[in-house]
Protein backbone atom coordinates (compact mmCIF):
# COMPACT_ATOMS: atom_id res chain seq x y z
CA UNK A 1 0.00 0.00 0.00
CA UNK A 2 3.03 2.15 0.90
CA UNK A 3 4.80 1.74 -2.74
CA UNK A 4 1.19 2.25 -4.62
CA UNK A 5 0.63 5.75 -2.57
CA UNK A 6 4.34 7.10 -3.19
CA UNK A 7 3.59 6.80 -6.81
CA UNK A 8 0.43 8.14 -7.03
CA UNK A 9 1.74 10.93 -4.63
CA UNK A 10 3.37 12.41 -7.79
CA UNK A 11 0.34 12.02 -10.12
CA UNK A 12 -1.72 14.33 -7.35
CA UNK A 13 0.69 16.59 -7.50
CA UNK A 14 0.34 17.23 -11.42
CA UNK A 15 -2.45 18.98 -13.34
CA UNK A 16 -3.39 20.41 -16.48
CA UNK A 17 -3.41 24.45 -16.81
CA UNK A 18 -5.60 26.47 -17.39
CA UNK A 19 -4.08 27.02 -20.73
CA UNK A 20 -4.35 23.00 -21.12
CA UNK A 21 -7.49 23.26 -20.34
CA UNK A 22 -9.05 25.91 -22.67
CA UNK A 23 -7.40 24.73 -25.88
CA UNK A 24 -9.15 21.02 -25.13
CA UNK A 25 -12.62 22.93 -24.52
CA UNK A 26 -11.81 24.58 -28.02
CA UNK A 27 -10.87 21.25 -29.98
CA UNK A 28 -14.16 19.48 -28.86
CA UNK A 29 -16.18 22.63 -29.28
CA UNK A 30 -15.13 22.66 -32.72
CA UNK A 31 -15.84 19.04 -33.41
CA UNK A 32 -19.40 19.30 -32.04
CA UNK A 33 -19.97 22.32 -34.18
CA UNK A 34 -18.63 20.09 -36.97
CA UNK A 35 -20.88 17.73 -36.48
CA UNK A 36 -24.31 19.57 -35.97
CA UNK A 37 -23.25 21.31 -39.09
CA UNK A 38 -22.65 17.67 -40.66
CA UNK A 39 -26.12 16.59 -39.36
CA UNK A 40 -28.24 19.57 -40.50
CA UNK A 41 -26.43 19.57 -43.91
CA UNK A 42 -28.28 17.67 -46.44
CA UNK A 43 -25.98 18.83 -49.37
CA UNK A 44 -22.13 18.39 -48.76
CA UNK A 45 -18.97 18.26 -49.99
CA UNK A 46 -17.69 14.96 -48.66
CA UNK A 47 -14.09 15.45 -49.32
CA UNK A 48 -14.16 18.87 -47.61
CA UNK A 49 -15.52 16.98 -44.61
CA UNK A 50 -13.42 14.29 -44.44
CA UNK A 51 -9.99 16.73 -44.61
CA UNK A 52 -11.41 19.10 -41.95
CA UNK A 53 -12.07 15.64 -39.61
CA UNK A 54 -8.77 14.41 -40.37
CA UNK A 55 -7.31 17.77 -39.84
CA UNK A 56 -9.20 18.07 -36.69
CA UNK A 57 -7.61 14.49 -35.42
CA UNK A 58 -4.42 15.94 -36.18
CA UNK A 59 -4.21 19.02 -33.95
CA UNK A 60 -5.87 17.16 -31.61
CA UNK A 61 -3.02 14.39 -31.20
CA UNK A 62 -0.47 16.92 -31.62
CA UNK A 63 -1.94 18.28 -29.10
CA UNK A 64 -1.50 15.27 -26.89
CA UNK A 65 1.89 14.43 -27.99
CA UNK A 66 2.88 18.05 -26.99
CA UNK A 67 1.35 17.79 -23.59
CA UNK A 68 3.26 14.44 -22.85
CA UNK A 69 6.43 16.17 -24.10
CA UNK A 70 6.09 18.86 -21.78
CA UNK A 71 4.72 16.63 -19.02
CA UNK A 72 8.04 14.55 -19.53
CA UNK A 73 10.91 17.99 -19.50
CA UNK A 74 8.85 18.47 -16.26
CA UNK A 75 11.08 21.06 -13.95
CA UNK A 76 14.21 21.64 -12.65
CA UNK A 77 12.43 21.36 -8.98
CA UNK A 78 15.57 20.56 -7.15
CA UNK A 79 17.05 23.50 -7.92
CA UNK A 80 15.14 25.55 -6.16
CA UNK A 81 15.60 26.49 -2.53
CA UNK A 82 13.21 28.48 -0.16
CA UNK A 83 13.28 29.85 3.17
CA UNK A 84 10.31 31.00 5.53
CA UNK A 85 11.09 33.98 7.53
CA UNK A 86 9.75 34.59 10.41
CA UNK A 87 9.53 37.14 13.26
CA UNK A 88 10.96 36.17 16.57
CA UNK A 89 7.07 36.06 18.52
CA UNK A 90 3.92 37.15 17.24
CA UNK A 91 1.54 39.58 19.00
CA UNK A 92 -2.06 38.72 19.66
CA UNK A 93 -4.45 40.66 17.09
CA UNK A 94 -1.48 42.39 15.85
CA UNK A 95 -0.71 42.25 12.12
CA UNK A 96 3.03 41.37 11.70
CA UNK A 97 4.64 40.20 8.04
CA UNK A 98 5.68 36.78 6.91
CA UNK A 99 8.05 36.14 4.62
CA UNK A 100 9.11 33.26 2.22
CA UNK A 101 11.78 33.20 0.04
CA UNK A 102 12.16 31.34 -3.58
CA UNK A 103 15.71 31.37 -5.07
CA UNK A 104 15.54 30.12 -8.66
CA UNK A 105 19.10 28.54 -9.54
CA UNK A 106 17.89 26.42 -12.73
CA UNK A 107 18.20 28.33 -16.25
CA UNK A 108 15.25 28.57 -16.75
CA UNK A 109 12.43 31.67 -16.09
CA UNK A 110 9.36 29.88 -13.51
CA UNK A 111 6.35 30.96 -13.30
CA UNK A 112 5.00 30.24 -9.20
CA UNK A 113 1.97 31.13 -7.80
CA UNK A 114 2.07 30.10 -4.00
CA UNK A 115 0.39 29.86 -0.69
CA UNK A 116 1.24 29.52 2.71
CA UNK A 117 0.00 26.67 5.09
CA UNK A 118 -0.38 29.67 8.24
CA UNK A 119 -2.41 28.59 11.30
CA UNK A 120 -5.73 28.57 11.06
CA UNK A 121 -6.16 30.93 13.67
CA UNK A 122 -3.86 33.59 11.79
CA UNK A 123 -6.24 35.48 9.29
CA UNK A 124 -4.66 36.33 6.14
CA UNK A 125 -6.73 37.15 3.16
CA UNK A 126 -3.91 38.03 0.49
CA UNK A 127 -3.50 34.89 -1.13
CA UNK A 128 -2.88 33.43 -3.39
CA UNK A 129 0.73 35.49 -5.06
CA UNK A 130 1.66 34.78 -8.10
CA UNK A 131 5.33 35.70 -9.12
CA UNK A 132 7.75 35.24 -12.37
CA UNK A 133 11.19 34.16 -10.86
CA UNK A 134 13.99 34.96 -13.68
CA UNK A 135 17.10 32.29 -13.32
CA UNK A 136 19.79 32.89 -10.68
CA UNK A 137 17.54 35.52 -8.71
CA UNK A 138 15.22 35.07 -5.77
CA UNK A 139 11.69 36.01 -5.48
CA UNK A 140 9.86 37.84 -2.01
CA UNK A 141 6.34 36.32 -1.00
CA UNK A 142 5.87 38.53 1.85
CA UNK A 143 2.02 38.89 3.35
CA UNK A 144 0.18 40.05 6.76
CA UNK A 145 -1.13 37.80 8.98
CA UNK A 146 -3.30 38.80 12.66
CA UNK A 147 -2.90 35.98 15.01
CA UNK A 148 -6.57 35.28 16.89
CA UNK A 149 -5.54 32.99 19.40
CA UNK A 150 -2.46 32.78 22.10
CA UNK A 151 -0.33 30.20 22.09
CA UNK A 152 2.14 28.14 20.13
CA UNK A 153 1.29 28.72 16.07
CA UNK A 154 2.61 25.96 14.02
CA UNK A 155 2.96 26.75 9.99
CA UNK A 156 3.33 23.96 7.85
CA UNK A 157 5.04 23.71 4.60
CA UNK A 158 3.90 25.94 1.59
CA UNK A 159 2.42 25.38 -1.57
CA UNK A 160 3.86 26.32 -4.33
CA UNK A 161 2.58 26.05 -7.80
CA UNK A 162 5.40 25.82 -10.53
CA UNK A 163 3.96 26.25 -14.41
CA UNK A 164 5.68 23.74 -17.07
CA UNK A 165 8.17 25.26 -19.49
CA UNK A 166 5.21 25.78 -21.99
CA UNK A 167 2.42 26.41 -19.83
CA UNK A 168 0.42 23.51 -20.27
CA UNK A 169 1.23 22.22 -16.70
CA UNK A 170 1.07 22.77 -13.55
CA UNK A 171 3.31 21.08 -10.91
CA UNK A 172 2.39 21.79 -6.83
CA UNK A 173 5.35 20.77 -4.28
CA UNK A 174 5.17 21.47 -0.70
CA UNK A 175 8.47 23.71 0.53
CA UNK A 176 9.75 25.05 3.44
CA UNK A 177 10.09 23.63 7.14
CA UNK A 178 7.42 23.39 9.93
CA UNK A 179 7.67 25.79 11.88
CA UNK A 180 6.58 26.88 15.65
CA UNK A 181 6.48 30.11 16.41
CA UNK A 182 4.76 31.63 20.00
CA UNK A 183 2.19 33.94 19.92
CA UNK A 184 2.29 36.74 23.17
CA UNK A 185 -0.78 38.92 24.59
CA UNK A 186 -0.51 42.15 23.20
CA UNK A 187 2.44 43.31 25.14
CA UNK A 188 2.95 47.19 23.10
CA UNK A 189 2.59 49.18 26.52
CA UNK A 190 5.56 47.13 28.18
CA UNK A 191 7.36 47.73 24.65
CA UNK A 192 6.98 51.40 24.95
CA UNK A 193 8.03 51.39 28.81
CA UNK A 194 11.26 49.57 27.57
CA UNK A 195 11.77 52.63 25.02
CA UNK A 196 10.27 55.62 27.11
CA UNK A 197 11.04 54.63 30.51
CA UNK A 198 8.52 52.95 33.03
CA UNK A 199 7.15 56.94 34.33
CA UNK A 200 6.89 58.37 30.80
CA UNK A 201 5.19 55.31 29.58
CA UNK A 202 2.53 55.18 32.36
CA UNK A 203 1.90 58.90 32.23
CA UNK A 204 1.54 58.41 28.58
CA UNK A 205 -1.01 55.66 28.57
CA UNK A 206 -2.93 57.67 31.34
CA UNK A 207 -2.24 56.25 35.01
CA UNK A 208 -2.07 58.43 37.17
CA UNK A 209 1.50 58.97 38.97
CA UNK A 210 0.92 59.74 42.80
CA UNK A 211 3.06 62.17 44.60
CA UNK A 212 5.98 60.81 46.73
CA UNK A 213 4.98 62.08 50.77
CA UNK A 214 7.90 60.32 51.98
CA UNK A 215 5.55 58.40 54.59
CA UNK A 216 6.07 54.70 55.02
CA UNK A 217 9.66 54.54 52.49
CA UNK A 218 13.07 53.62 52.98
CA UNK A 219 15.49 56.44 53.14
CA UNK A 220 17.44 57.00 50.40
CA UNK A 221 20.00 60.14 51.17
CA UNK A 222 20.28 63.67 52.83
CA UNK A 223 20.08 66.50 49.63
CA UNK A 224 19.25 70.62 50.02
CA UNK A 225 15.58 71.20 50.54
CA UNK A 226 13.54 72.04 47.66
CA UNK A 227 10.02 73.97 47.34
CA UNK A 228 7.43 71.16 48.33
CA UNK A 229 9.66 69.16 50.87
CA UNK A 230 7.99 69.02 54.18
CA UNK A 231 9.13 69.85 57.94
CA UNK A 232 9.08 65.83 58.37
CA UNK A 233 11.80 65.59 55.81
CA UNK A 234 14.16 68.36 57.14
CA UNK A 235 17.14 66.46 58.83
CA UNK A 236 17.70 69.18 61.88
CA UNK A 237 21.50 67.80 62.31
CA UNK A 238 22.59 68.26 59.18
CA UNK A 239 20.91 71.47 58.78
CA UNK A 240 22.68 72.98 61.88
CA UNK A 241 25.98 71.54 60.97
CA UNK A 242 25.80 72.90 57.42
CA UNK A 243 23.86 76.16 58.06
CA UNK A 244 21.25 75.13 55.55
CA UNK A 245 18.17 73.35 55.41
CA UNK A 246 19.07 70.15 54.42
CA UNK A 247 15.88 67.23 53.24
CA UNK A 248 15.97 63.47 53.91
CA UNK A 249 15.09 61.88 50.55
CA UNK A 250 13.22 58.89 50.29
CA UNK A 251 12.70 55.88 48.24
CA UNK A 252 10.34 52.90 47.39
CA UNK A 253 10.17 49.95 49.47
CA UNK A 254 11.71 47.13 47.30
CA UNK A 255 11.66 43.62 48.08
CA UNK A 256 7.64 43.70 48.49
CA UNK A 257 5.95 41.23 47.10
CA UNK A 258 2.87 41.23 44.28
CA UNK A 259 0.58 38.51 44.08
CA UNK A 260 -2.04 38.02 40.91
CA UNK A 261 -4.84 36.00 41.34
CA UNK A 262 -5.99 35.51 37.87
CA UNK A 263 -9.39 33.72 37.37
CA UNK A 264 -9.60 31.42 34.35
CA UNK A 265 -13.26 30.25 34.46
CA UNK A 266 -15.90 30.77 31.85
CA UNK A 267 -17.12 34.02 32.77
CA UNK A 268 -13.63 35.30 31.63
CA UNK A 269 -14.43 34.23 27.97
CA UNK A 270 -17.02 37.53 26.83
CA UNK A 271 -15.89 39.13 23.78
CA UNK A 272 -15.35 42.71 23.52
CA UNK A 273 -13.56 43.88 20.77
CA UNK A 274 -12.29 40.55 19.23
CA UNK A 275 -10.47 40.21 22.30
CA UNK A 276 -12.02 38.38 25.45
CA UNK A 277 -12.26 39.62 28.98
CA UNK A 278 -9.64 37.20 29.82
CA UNK A 279 -7.06 38.69 27.37
CA UNK A 280 -7.66 41.89 28.85
CA UNK A 281 -7.22 41.22 32.53
CA UNK A 282 -4.18 39.21 31.31
CA UNK A 283 -2.88 42.66 29.61
CA UNK A 284 -3.21 44.51 32.84
CA UNK A 285 -1.41 41.56 34.68
CA UNK A 286 1.27 41.94 32.19
CA UNK A 287 1.87 45.92 32.36
CA UNK A 288 1.05 45.86 35.91
CA UNK A 289 3.96 43.00 36.44
CA UNK A 290 6.39 45.05 34.48
CA UNK A 291 5.87 48.23 36.44
CA UNK A 292 6.44 46.40 39.85
CA UNK A 293 9.02 44.64 38.63
CA UNK A 294 10.59 48.12 37.45
CA UNK A 295 9.97 49.21 41.35
CA UNK A 296 11.98 46.43 43.00
CA UNK A 297 9.46 44.20 44.05
CA UNK A 298 8.92 40.66 43.19
CA UNK A 299 5.66 39.71 41.02
CA UNK A 300 4.35 36.09 41.29
CA UNK A 301 0.83 34.35 39.14
CA UNK A 302 -1.53 31.45 40.31
CA UNK A 303 -4.54 30.83 38.09
CA UNK A 304 -7.53 29.10 39.28
CA UNK A 305 -10.53 27.63 37.79
CA UNK A 306 -9.52 25.92 35.13
CA UNK A 307 -5.75 24.88 34.46
CA UNK A 308 -4.25 25.49 37.81
CA UNK A 309 -0.64 27.59 37.32
CA UNK A 310 1.85 28.72 40.07
CA UNK A 311 5.11 30.99 39.49
CA UNK A 312 6.57 31.99 42.76
CA UNK A 313 7.47 35.50 43.20
CA UNK A 314 10.68 36.70 41.13
CA UNK A 315 12.73 39.82 40.82
CA UNK A 316 14.21 41.79 38.14
CA UNK A 317 13.02 43.31 34.79
CA UNK A 318 13.99 40.26 32.97
CA UNK A 319 11.67 38.56 35.11
CA UNK A 320 8.63 39.84 32.66
CA UNK A 321 10.00 37.50 30.32
CA UNK A 322 9.59 34.38 32.99
CA UNK A 323 5.79 36.09 33.26
CA UNK A 324 5.20 36.27 29.49
CA UNK A 325 6.11 32.47 28.46
CA UNK A 326 4.25 31.60 31.95
CA UNK A 327 1.09 32.87 30.94
CA UNK A 328 1.03 32.97 26.70
CA UNK A 329 -0.91 30.15 26.18
CA UNK A 330 -3.07 30.22 29.06
CA UNK A 331 -6.83 30.00 27.60
CA UNK A 332 -10.26 30.19 30.02
CA UNK A 333 -12.16 26.80 30.87
CA UNK A 334 -15.99 26.09 31.36
CA UNK A 335 -15.43 25.52 34.80
CA UNK A 336 -17.46 28.29 37.46
CA UNK A 337 -15.15 30.06 39.77
CA UNK A 338 -14.21 28.69 42.72
CA UNK A 339 -12.74 31.81 45.10
CA UNK A 340 -12.50 29.50 48.58
CA UNK A 341 -10.40 27.10 47.19
CA UNK A 342 -8.43 29.60 45.37
CA UNK A 343 -7.29 31.74 48.40
CA UNK A 344 -6.82 28.15 50.60
CA UNK A 345 -4.40 27.20 47.89
CA UNK A 346 -2.62 30.25 47.52
CA UNK A 347 -2.20 30.59 51.34
CA UNK A 348 -0.35 27.26 51.57
CA UNK A 349 2.01 28.60 48.60
CA UNK A 350 2.89 32.22 49.51
CA UNK A 351 3.10 32.76 53.17
CA UNK A 352 4.79 36.23 53.71
CA UNK A 353 2.99 38.88 53.25
CA UNK A 354 2.08 40.28 50.31
CA UNK A 355 -0.59 42.23 47.69
CA UNK A 356 -2.76 39.75 46.38
CA UNK A 357 -4.29 41.01 43.39
CA UNK A 358 -7.40 38.74 42.34
CA UNK A 359 -8.29 39.62 38.49
CA UNK A 360 -12.16 38.58 38.03
CA UNK A 361 -15.76 39.46 36.18
CA UNK A 362 -17.74 40.24 39.32
CA UNK A 363 -21.34 38.66 39.19
CA UNK A 364 -24.00 39.22 41.39
CA UNK A 365 -24.09 35.82 42.91
CA UNK A 366 -20.41 35.38 43.99
CA UNK A 367 -21.55 37.49 47.17
CA UNK A 368 -20.87 34.80 49.97
CA UNK A 369 -17.98 32.86 47.94
CA UNK A 370 -15.98 36.18 47.03
CA UNK A 371 -16.24 37.47 50.72
CA UNK A 372 -15.28 34.79 52.34
CA UNK A 373 -12.13 34.43 50.29
CA UNK A 374 -11.05 37.77 51.00
CA UNK A 375 -11.66 37.70 54.40
CA UNK A 376 -9.50 34.55 54.16
CA UNK A 377 -7.00 36.33 52.04
CA UNK A 378 -7.23 39.21 54.67
CA UNK A 379 -5.52 36.88 57.51
CA UNK A 380 -2.34 36.75 56.05
CA UNK A 381 -2.06 39.38 52.74
CA UNK A 382 -3.25 43.00 51.63
CA UNK A 383 -5.65 42.07 49.04
CA UNK A 384 -6.91 43.86 45.68
CA UNK A 385 -9.91 43.16 43.66
CA UNK A 386 -10.11 43.90 40.68
CA UNK A 387 -13.63 43.65 39.02
CA UNK A 388 -14.10 44.04 35.19
CA UNK A 389 -17.83 45.53 34.34
CA UNK A 390 -19.67 44.13 31.92
CA UNK A 391 -20.18 46.39 28.84
CA UNK A 392 -23.73 46.42 29.41
CA UNK A 393 -23.74 48.29 32.53
CA UNK A 394 -22.09 51.10 31.13
CA UNK A 395 -25.05 51.20 27.66
CA UNK A 396 -27.74 50.58 29.80
CA UNK A 397 -29.33 53.73 29.91
CA UNK A 398 -29.14 53.63 26.05
CA UNK A 399 -31.89 51.26 25.91
CA UNK A 400 -35.24 51.85 24.26
CA UNK A 401 -37.40 51.75 27.35
CA UNK A 402 -40.33 51.74 25.20
CA UNK A 403 -39.68 48.00 23.56
CA UNK A 404 -41.19 45.75 26.54
CA UNK A 405 -38.08 43.27 25.96
CA UNK A 406 -35.74 46.50 26.24
CA UNK A 407 -37.80 47.93 29.30
CA UNK A 408 -37.32 44.07 30.73
CA UNK A 409 -33.31 43.94 30.14
CA UNK A 410 -32.83 47.32 31.81
CA UNK A 411 -34.69 46.76 34.99
CA UNK A 412 -33.35 43.01 35.10
CA UNK A 413 -29.32 44.96 34.92
CA UNK A 414 -30.19 47.31 37.19
CA UNK A 415 -31.15 45.42 39.52
CA UNK A 416 -27.86 43.40 38.65
CA UNK A 417 -26.21 46.14 39.07
CA UNK A 418 -27.10 47.36 42.38
CA UNK A 419 -26.51 44.04 43.97
CA UNK A 420 -22.73 44.13 42.28
CA UNK A 421 -22.25 47.85 43.72
CA UNK A 422 -23.57 46.77 47.33
CA UNK A 423 -20.94 44.01 47.31
CA UNK A 424 -18.07 46.51 46.18
CA UNK A 425 -18.77 48.55 48.73
CA UNK A 426 -18.64 45.76 51.66
CA UNK A 427 -15.33 44.60 50.14
CA UNK A 428 -14.21 48.67 50.56
CA UNK A 429 -15.58 48.51 53.98
CA UNK A 430 -13.49 45.93 55.37
CA UNK A 431 -10.49 47.36 54.20
CA UNK A 432 -10.09 45.77 50.31
CA UNK A 433 -8.60 47.98 47.65
CA UNK A 434 -11.43 47.76 44.71
CA UNK A 435 -10.48 48.54 41.14
CA UNK A 436 -14.51 48.54 39.33
CA UNK A 437 -12.43 48.54 35.84
CA UNK A 438 -13.87 48.47 32.05
CA UNK A 439 -12.05 46.37 29.55
CA UNK A 440 -10.89 49.26 28.13
CA UNK A 441 -8.92 51.42 30.96
CA UNK A 442 -8.75 47.83 33.31
CA UNK A 443 -4.69 48.36 32.75
CA UNK A 444 -4.33 51.64 33.46
CA UNK A 445 -7.28 51.75 36.47
CA UNK A 446 -4.86 48.63 38.27
CA UNK A 447 -1.21 49.82 37.63
CA UNK A 448 -2.91 53.54 39.23
CA UNK A 449 -4.45 51.57 42.07
CA UNK A 450 -0.93 49.60 42.53
CA UNK A 451 0.94 53.23 43.02
CA UNK A 452 -1.33 54.65 44.79
CA UNK A 453 -0.68 51.38 47.50
CA UNK A 454 2.96 51.49 46.91
CA UNK A 455 3.34 54.99 47.30
CA UNK A 456 1.03 55.64 50.67
CA UNK A 457 3.22 52.79 52.37
CA UNK A 458 0.94 49.73 52.25
CA UNK A 459 3.05 47.52 50.23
Amino acid sequence: MRTISALLTPIANIRPSQLSLWIVVGIFFFAISLGIYDALTEKRDIHWASQLNSALLFVFFGFTLFLCYDLLLGLPIEQITCQRLLPASFSLNKPQAVRFELTNTSDIELDVIFHDSHPSHFYSGQFPLKQKIKPGQKAVFEYQVIPKIRGLAEFSQAYVIFDSRFGLWQFTKRMGNDDRIKVYPDFSAISDSFILGVDQAMRHMGAHIAKRKGDGMEFNQLREFRVGDTLKQIDWKATARLGEPISKEYQEEKDQNVIFLLDCSRRMRALENDLSYFDYALNALLMSSYIALDKGDAVGVMTFSGEPTWLPPIKGKRAINTILNHLYDLHTSTQSSDFVTAAEQLLSKQRKRSLVILLTNVRDEDNEDLQKAVQILQDQHIVMVVALQEVLLKDINKLDLSRPDQAMLFAGTKLFQQQRNKMLAYLKAIGVSVVDATHENIHIQVVTEYLRLKHSGKI
